[in-house]
């Protein structure tokens, strides 16, 4: 019970943070390394500990208990035409700085 409320204070508490952000939990957990997260075989990580994902442009993941990760990525995002999203702005900034782009309009 109480990781459940712990649970859902961490996600409300983000939300209200990052704004539009997306969120979900992945399953991060191997038999060989017990209560930590293992990303890929080179990248294990403990309870608690965040890092910007590896394997996307702009997300992070922070590593829970028993190998539960909490994912967060830049969300979706739209804008009136006639503009438009283009590249990121600068993506070796943490996340959710990360997660600026350029807005385009012809």
């Amino acid at each position: 019970m109480y990781f459940r409320l712990l649970s859902i204070i961490i996600i409300a508490a983000s939300l209200l943070v990052i704004g539009q952000a997306a969120e979900w939990w992945g399953d991060y957990r191997d038999k060989k390394f017990p209560g930590k997260c293992v990303i890929t075989p080179s990248i294990i990580l403990n309870s608690g500990v965040r890092i910007k994902d590896p394997n996307h442009d702009c997300r992070q993941i922070v590593c829970g208990l028993n190998g539960l990760a909490l994912v967060q990525g830049c969300g979706v995002h739209t804008l009136s035409p006639p503009c438009y999203f283009g590249d990121y702005v600068n993506l070796d900034l943490d996340y959710p700085m990360c997660c600026e782009r350029m807005v385009l309009c012809d």
